[in-house]
């Protein structure tokens, strides 16, 4: 599993309340996403210089969410979960949208390997970690 999808499992939960209070509205359940909704959120990322480096901030930013969070330390978390949630609201609604999916995706199906795939695509904007 790559640097990307630890820190999406990671982070599910904190960039995606914005989704499941929407989808809550709706009372709709958030589907699971395509390799097609990977790709269009791979576009859109990497044609915008910014939402590379927001995208590059968030997934840096797993690292301390797991550290806190192993570390027991709530406070922290609550600091950090804070951020993840506005970097996440700042990469679009669509990237919001497929984070909420891929909570409940079985990511070693095919599907899930196929947006994996796609989303792998990031990380080379990132450099090594």
């Amino acid at each position: 599993m790559t640097r990307k999808f630890t820190f999406i499992l990671a982070t599910i939960g904190i960039i995606t309340a914005s989704a499941q209070a929407a989808s809550a509205q709706a009372q709709e359940s958030v589907p699971n996403p395509t390799k097609a909704d990977a790709e269009k959120v791979v576009k859109i990322i990497s044609a915008d210089k910014q939402k590379i480096e927001t995208y590059c901030k968030l997934a840096n930013l797993s690292d301390e969410i797991n550290k806190a969070g192993s570390a027991g330390d709530k406070s922290k978390l609550e600091q950090l979960s804070k951020q993840a949630e506005d970097l996440g609201k700042s990469l679009g609604p669509e990237f919001i949208q497929l984070s909420a999916g891929l909570e409940d995706m079985d990511l070693h199906s095919k599907a899930g390997e196929e947006v994996s795939a796609e989303l792998d695509k990031l990380d080379k904007f990132c450099g090594p970690k």
